[in-house]
């Protein structure tokens, strides 16, 4: 289902789409043909529909203790559907891809960035945020957040971060990243971003491409859904304390991280 024949960039690209989606499929495709990228929509999971064996793997006690609060049933669907392309990377022994969700804005750059990081015969790196949520770390102001440049890109520069990116719009994965988070992450516990951005706790290091090459569409709703307010409100005296001392730990964690 490519929508270009075009090689360029090489390595396989993914693109996470519900199927009934038309709209967004037209949106990517549109997208991805101009800029001669050939795609394949691989289905998302769809979060109102999940399997009894989909629930199987959402692990309550650890999301109340790390996450804070119970998962949606969408944010385990959006989970899956990158999960699985994990699991097909192993599968098939994809060395890299290019992974991106079906809302977002490409820059014409994308695909000599792609090609620049792939050139590299022996990367640092396991994963490659291409998208971030976070203003402080899309546009940064202090060294924490503007991070320390590693490799000098035809059209920006990657950069190694100490602190989390948030946000999966498109990423560039290497197998050993894949592996590694299918390990990390095989009970569900958190938002898949929010589980690759656990790097002190899951081995992967942090790295982003700035300028960001790409972006968030705001004018389409997410499929995820808005939360509840006050989801934080109420919660029995032992979760509130778990809570606590996961987030005392996770802080002492990130401290002494050297990865």
């Amino acid at each position: 289902m490519a929508a270009s024949s075009c090689p360029i960039p090489p390595c396989p690209i993914f693109v996470i789409n519900l199927e009934h989606d038309g709209v967004r499929r037209a949106h990517m495709t549109e997208q991805c043909a101009r800029l001669g990228l050939a795609v394949e929509f691989v289905p998302a999971v769809n979060g109102r529909a999940l399997s009894e064996a989909d629930r199987a793997v959402y692990d309550r006690a650890r999301a109340l203790r790390v996450y804070g609060v119970e998962m949606l049933d969408t944010e385990i669907g959006c989970y899956l559907s990158h999960y699985r392309l994990y699991e097909r990377m192993v599968r098939e022994n994809i060395p890299a891809a290019l992974i991106m969700e079906d809302d977002v804005e490409l820059s014409p750059a994308l695909p000599r960035i792609v090609e620049d990081l792939l050139a590299d015969p022996a990367p640092e790196w396991q994963v490659v945020r291409l998208e971030s949520l976070r203003p402080r770390v899309r546009e940064p102001k202090t060294p924490k957040f503007r991070g320390r440049t590693v490799q000098t890109l035809r059209d920006g520069e990657l950069v190694r971060l100490g602190t989390h990116v948030l946000g999966f719009g498109a990423y560039l994965i290497r197998l050993d990243g894949a592996r590694r988070m299918l390990d990390y992450g095989r009970r569900i516990f958190m938002p898949v971003d929010q589980t690759m951005d656990r790097y002190w706790d899951n081995g992967i290091a942090p790295y982003l491409v700035r300028p960001i090459p790409v972006r968030q569409r705001t004018d389409m709703d997410s499929r995820i859904g808005a939360r509840p307010a006050g989801r934080h409100e109420g919660q029995p005296l032992a979760i509130q304390l778990a809570r606590r001392w996961q987030r005392l730990s996770d802080s002492v964690r990130k401290r002494l991280y050297r990865g």
